[in-house]
């Protein structure tokens, strides 16, 4: 079974520890059997490698999470890097090209799509499996996996079967719907609706289709050269909810997105994470902590302090909703990213003996700053070319001349950091050699 790991968002509902470099799904939150800190991907990446399912997965993503998921994984990921943010539906068009172009997928072969910012059990990833057979024998074009609500949730996406049938059975779906009311989710429940939980399944040629019929290539190489003609929408919107041949498969255990500082903390095994102190009167209180001195709260209930070199974040549990917008608000001045305002893949190849090589066109603000350091993991060779703009250079701490038209080349032990006197325009390309 073929799979394709959906790990390109930059959720800002959890900041100040989910930023733009590091989604949700990258803070290590959670703690595995021995009690070390795990991430939701790492969670993900460990139940489908206990079934052998890792191997046959690749991870879509974007370039400036790159460096975190090798972190996290190691050199083994398999990363599709999208040239720019175009939502799911353009990041799984990508995946399917290059699972057909680089791994021989064929177009009867399945493939299955997931999410790696839920929170469930084992049972999920056995439920999963059983996904390909229900496509296949139900002769639908799509066959999602759907959970089994316990309770009337606003914050998820209902979908409608036509009518109800065994534990095992595919249920023909008849309509979705986005986050509605407490009463119309009651009124969906009672119909037999089932969560969606973006989890789905298609033939490969189904996509590649789509491919055809928008006049775009197949070739992975050739589709990363016109991946800006794909329209910039969801899966869900572009595909999910216009298609006829439908059908899903019930999951009766637990599930939750944790999207939201509710949600996770719902599912945090300890209240206190990093340097601080919670107050023996204090209820419903979670601290996460990533500077190096303490936050303490006393005399407060269901409250959330979370704070990291981005900023810092107290809010009542009810009142965490409201982030998002009081970010826009101020601009997410707050947020204290030093990253490239805009970024663009031009190319990206892998080889048989494991060599990597990615160029990246990267426009940075007066002020911005690149940096770059050695790997434990994986030979790193960087190259930067200035194209426009003036800028200051540090190798290994030591200032190098830097002017347009330039170029640095710098080694697997070198650390260089590259900071933009005026706006910027420059050519990154960055070489990995898997050992």
């Amino acid at each position: 079974m073929n799979m394709i790991l959906l790990s390109g968002g930059s959720g800002t509902r959890l900041w100040p520890l989910s930023t733009a470099r590091r989604s949700k799904q990258f803070i290590r939150l959670f703690h595995d059997e021995a009690g070390r800190p795990v991430s939701m991907l790492q969670q993900v990446w460990r139940r489908l490698g206990s079934r052998g399912l890792h191997q046959s997965a690749v991870i879509a993503t974007s370039g400036n999470q790159r460096e975190t998921i090798r972190e996290q994984l190691g050199c083994e990921a398999d990363l599709v890097l999208e040239p720019e943010k175009r939502d799911t539906f353009a990041a799984i068009l990508l995946s399917v090209a290059y699972l057909c172009s680089h791994r021989g997928v064929s177009r009867e072969e399945p493939i299955v799509v997931l999410p790696v910012d839920g929170r469930t059990e084992d049972s999920f990833y056995d439920r999963l499996l059983q996904l390909p057979e229900t496509l296949a024998s139900s002769g639908a074009n799509l066959a999602l996996m759907g959970v089994r609500p316990d309770f009337p949730s606003q914050k998820y996406g209902y979908m409608v079967p036509e009518g109800d049938g065994g534990a095992d059975a595919a249920l023909p779906i008849r309509a979705f719907h986005e986050k509605p009311s407490k009463a119309d989710a009651v009124r969906y429940i009672e119909q037999g609706a089932l969560w969606n939980c973006g989890v789905f399944c298609f033939r490969a040629g189904y996509l590649l289709d789509r491919l055809k019929a928008m006049g775009l290539p197949e070739a992975y190489e050739e589709l990363l050269l016109s991946y800006d003609r794909i329209e910039s929408r969801s899966f869900d919107y572009a595909v999910v909810e216009r298609e006829k041949r439908i059908v899903a498969l019930a999951y009766e255990g637990p599930w939750k997105d944790l999207g939201t500082w509710c949600t996770l903390t719902e599912e945090m095994n300890r209240p206190l994470i990093g340097p601080g102190y919670i107050g023996e009167e204090c209820d419903n209180v979670h601290v996460l902590n990533e500077l190096e001195v303490p936050a303490v709260v006393l005399g407060l209930s269901d409250v959330v302090v979370a704070a990291s070199p981005e900023g810092i974040l107290v809010t009542h549990k009810e009142s965490s909703s409201r982030l998002k917008e009081a970010l826009d608000r101020m601009g997410r001045t707050g947020t204290g990213e030093t990253r490239a305002s805009s970024e663009r893949t031009v190319d990206s190849s892998a080889f048989p003996d494991g060599t990597s090589v990615m160029t990246r066109r990267l426009h940075l603000e007066a002020g911005e700053e690149l940096v770059t350091a050695p790997s434990a993991d994986v030979r790193r060779i960087v190259s930067w070319t200035v194209l426009h703009g003036r800028c200051r250079l540090f190798q290994n701490g030591r200032e190098l001349p830097a002017a347009v038209g330039r170029s640095v080349v710098l080694g697997e032990e070198d650390s260089a950091r590259l900071k933009a006197l005026d706006p910027i325009d420059l050519i990154e390309i960055i070489t990995e050699c898997h050992t």
